[in-house]
Formats: structure tokens, C-alpha cells, sequence
């Protein structure tokens, strides 16, 4: 991409790459090239401004071994570009090895392969072609899951990949098409990749669907605005985490990899929503697995820091153990830790508790309100001529069953549900469950029955509401 001079997009990359090695990234890069136009352009551009920034740069491509002869000539055509330019290049060859797994596992495996290349290679960096459309699919991807407002930053422009490596997208805030239009001018060619426009991906229906719709309908430029969205939202969570790192200097008594002790005093001085970040803040310090930790469960950790003494099961994997002045986490059978004996009895499931309709049940940690013709978002509605009263609150029992909403009609064991659901084996026992005479009608926290389910045929609704001690209104959400 060399020529006349640089262009203002080339400036802002030039100016970028220049401050990451000012900062101290070192000059030895590796460029994850696929041979689609993105990664083709990154490697032109970091190429042409190499000599001036101080890089020495290498090409990496990895086969994902689902395109056949159509994979193993992208792999020949980076081969070939990379001897054009005088680069050395690895290639290295992937199959997937689960059904229904593959964009997580195929990504997986593609970083991990990076990271060992880099790590062959002395290098410092591993950059990647991310353009700004790619963050503003990301941004709305996020968004129609449900994420919160850490979500919402998308993708940073770098990040630790391992101990010894940072990731890097210089291309972050250059729009593809500009990308191509260089690509043209050069006469440069690419080789895209026809799985990317397989709209069965949401991925794909988002990029080739949904973002041209909206451009359409509502907003040309709705690409750029998520992208500064992006970019809003990652400068206010870096400011964010600036104040948990202020708040863990006075209520994060000791960490270990294993284990985290917190001042129970000064957690119990924070807000709910705000113990719960400074907890999730340590969580993530101590690079602990977080899949399965939803909203839910943040929020009953950061409830822990008002509870009774005890031990408890968390979820995620987590134990804590709440003495008067300390609340302690720990990886379950991680560390051996003293305080958390194998041998620990768990909290012991309460006897069944009557609903009153309306009325409330008290259970540990909460109670169970019953309300008729509910208003409160929070509350999950089922239709009450379908239900068998008197209705019980009672723990999980052996056997049970139940007709999960969402299933159309067919049956589950309760036991498989929470497991789905990760609930810990422990604190399984302490999972209330809303029942009639019929059977099962609400797994607080987790599902309905389908048979209590509301239709246009309904007449009566009744409200069912779990609301968890020292926890505000606005901290409650629908649990399914």
C-alpha cells in the first residue's frame, strides 16, 4: 500500500501501531492472514508502514479443515503472498471435533494456535483484520442476546492473548469498504471466504440482513454509531474499573488463584449492583471461568455480603463461606483450603412451605410471593385456571418432572434441568419449587411449567415473584 504519501485513514492506523510501540510492544508481529480482504489488507498496510514503525512481521494462517480444496488453496495463496512480500509464514491445519460447537471451538483453536506461533516466534504482538463493521456486528450481536453494558464496548483494540502476547486490531475504526477500495486501487487480490455469507450464522444474517436493513430503514450510517457506541461504552468501563481497583484496595482483604477474601464491612456499605461489579471485579483479577455466571448470580454473591454465617454454594464452581467479618470465595476442591472442608455439611433444604394466592412463602435467602393480576415486570405470569391449588414451596425431591416452557409440552427431569441450568450439585437441594396438585408450576429462578402458560384463552393471570432478602426492586429480574 505504498505511494504518494498516506491517507487519513492510514495516518490514524500509522499513529495507533506507533503509540502500541511507543508503550512498549515490542517490534516482532504476527499477522493472522485468512486470505479474505480484511486480513489481506491489514498484512499490505503493516507491510508498507513496517520500515518506518520498527516491525518485524511474520504471516500465520490457519486451516479450519470444513472447505477442502477450497481451504487448502487459501492456505497456498497466503503461502504465495507471503513469499511476495519477503515474509516467513506458518500454516498450520484444524478439524473440528464436536457437532453444533463449531464458530466457539473453531475460534478457540484459531487463538491458541496463534499464541503458540507468536510464542515460536519471539513475537509480541498477534494483529488481526477486525474492521469497524466487524465491531458493529459484534456491538448488535451482543445486544440481541441480552448483554450488559461491559458487552456493549464489543471488541477492544488490543488485549492480553496470553501471558507473553497481546492481540491487536489496528483496523478497528476503518470501514471494510474503504479497505477494498485500496485493495482495488493495488490490484490486489483476495480470496473470500463463501461460508461467510451462510445465512443460517447469525453472524451472517446480522452482517448481510440485518445491519443493510436497518441502514435502509432507520439509519445510513448505523454502522458508524455502534461503532462509536463501542467506543463510548469502553472508555466508560475503563473508567469503571478504575474505581472497583480503588475499592478493592479496602474491601479485598487477601487473593489468591484459588481463593479471595473480602471485608464484609465494606462490602456491606456498597450498593447491591456495585458489590456485585467489585466481586465479579476480583472474579475476573484471579482469571476464573465465568460461563454460567448471569446477572443471577452475580447478584446472589454480592447478597452474600449481608448474609448470616454459614457456607454456601454459589454456583459457577465457587464456594464462599461467610464468617462475622469475612466472605471468602474458593474454586471448589481447588486449593484446600482450611475453611472449606470436603466434609462441610451444606445448609439443610427447609419442609414444604403453603403459597397463599395471593400471599408469600418464606424460603432461605428470599421468599416466594404470589400475586393476582401481577403488574410487576418481574414477575413471571401464569394463567391460574389451569393450576390445582393449594399451591407448596418446597425443595427438589427424587424423580420429579416437569413440562419446561419452551419445550411444547415435553418432559424433563428436574435433575437434568439444573444441571443444564449449572446449578451446583449442593445447591440444588435449596432450589425452591412452586408446586399444586397437578405437579410442578414454577423452578423459581429457572422455568415454568408449560401447561400454567398464559394463551389468549386465559381469563385470570396470577403472579409468581421470587424476592430475595436485602435486594431492591430494580435489582430483581425475570429469571426466564
Amino acid at each position: 500500500m505504498g505511494g504518494t504519501g498516506l491517507g487519513a485513514w492510514r495516518d490514524r492506523v500509522a499513529r495507533r501501531v506507533g503509540r502500541w510501540r511507543g508503550s512498549g510492544l515490542g517490534p516482532s508481529w504476527v499477522v493472522a492472514v485468512s486470505g479474505g480482504g480484511d486480513s489481506v489488507a491489514l498484512l499490505r498496510l503493516l507491510h508498507d508502514l513496517a520500515p518506518g514503525l520498527g516491525l518485524a512481521l511474520s504471516v500465520a494462517h490457519l486451516d479450519h479443515g470444513t472447505r477442502g480444496a477450497e481451504g487448502e488453496a487459501d492456505a497456498r495463496f497466503v503461502a504465495e503472498l507471503a513469499g511476495e512480500l519477503g515474509l516467513p509464514c506458518d500454516l498450520g491445519r484444524w478439524a473440528p471435533v464436536r457437532a453444533g460447537h463449531f464458530e466457539a471451538d473453531a475460534r478457540r483453536a484459531r487463538y491458541g494456535w496463534l499464541a503458540a506461533v507468536a510464542r515460536d516466534r519471539g513475537a509480541s504482538a498477534v494483529a488481526v483484520g477486525h474492521t469497524r463493521d466487524d465491531q458493529a456486528e459484534t456491538v448488535l450481536h451482543r445486544v440481541l442476546r441480552g448483554t450488559g453494558p461491559r458487552g456493549l464496548a464489543g471488541m477492544p483494540a488490543r488485549r492480553p492473548l496470553d501471558a507473553a502476547t497481546w492481540l491487536v486490531r489496528p483496523l478497528l475504526d476503518v470501514p471494510r469498504a474503504t479497505l477494498r477500495a485500496e485493495l482495488a486501487r493495488l490490484g490486489q487480490g483476495f480470496r473470500d471466504d463463501p461460508t461467510n455469507l451462510d445465512q443460517s450464522r447469525t453472524r451472517a444474517r446480522i452482517r448481510h440482513d440485518l445491519l443493510p436493513r436497518l441502514a435502509d430503514d432507520y439509519n445510513p450510517r448505523v454502522v458508524a454509531a455502534l461503532a462509536r457506541l463501542a467506543r463510548l461504552a469502553g472508555r466508560a468501563d475503563r473508567g469503571w474499573r478504575s474505581v472497583l481497583d480503588s475499592l478493592s484496595r479496602t474491601a479485598v482483604v487477601s487473593a489468591g488463584a484459588g481463593s479471595i477474601v473480602f471485608d464484609r464491612d465494606a462490602l456491606r456499605a456498597l450498593p447491591s449492583h456495585v458489590r456485585a461489579e467489585l466481586i465479579r471485579h476480583a472474579w475476573r483479577a484471579r482469571d476464573w471461568p465465568e460461563a454460567g455466571m448471569g446477572l443471577d448470580r452475580w447478584l446472589r454473591l454480592a447478597r452474600l455480603g449481608r448474609r448470616p454465617s454459614g457456607r454456601y454454594a454459589v454456583g459457577g464452581g465457587i464456594v464462599a463461606e461467610c464468617s462475622e467479618h469475612e466472605l471468602r470465595l474458593s474454586m471448589a476442591g481447588g486449593t484446600g483450603d482450611r475453611h472449606l472442608e470436603d466434609s462441610e455439611p451444606v445448609p439443610v433444604p427447609p419442609d414444604p412451605v403453603p403459597l397463599p394466592i395471593p400471599g408469600a412463602a418464606d424460603w432461605p435467602g428470599g421468599r416466594v410471593v404470589a400475586t393476582l393480576d401481577p403488574a410487576d415486570p418481574a414477575d413471571e405470569t401464569v394463567d391460574l385456571d389451569r393450576l390445582a391449588p393449594p399451591l407448596l414451596v418446597t425443595p427438589p425431591s427424587p424423580g420429579d418432572r416437569l413440562d419446561p416452557l419452551g419445550l411444547g409440552g415435553h418432559h424433563q427431569g428436574l435433575a437434568d434441568l439444573l444441571r443444564s441450568r449449572r446449578v451446583p450439585r449442593d445447591a440444588r437441594r435449596l432450589v425452591p419449587v412452586v408446586r399444586d396438585a397437578d405437579g410442578i408450576v414454577w423452578v423459581v429462578g429457572h422455568r415454568l411449567a408449560h401447561r400454567a402458560r398464559v394463551t389468549d384463552a386465559t381469563r385470570r393471570t396470577l403472579g409468581l415473584r421470587w424476592e430475595a432478602e436485602g435486594v431492591a426492586a430494580e435489582d430483581r429480574s425475570p429469571s426466564s
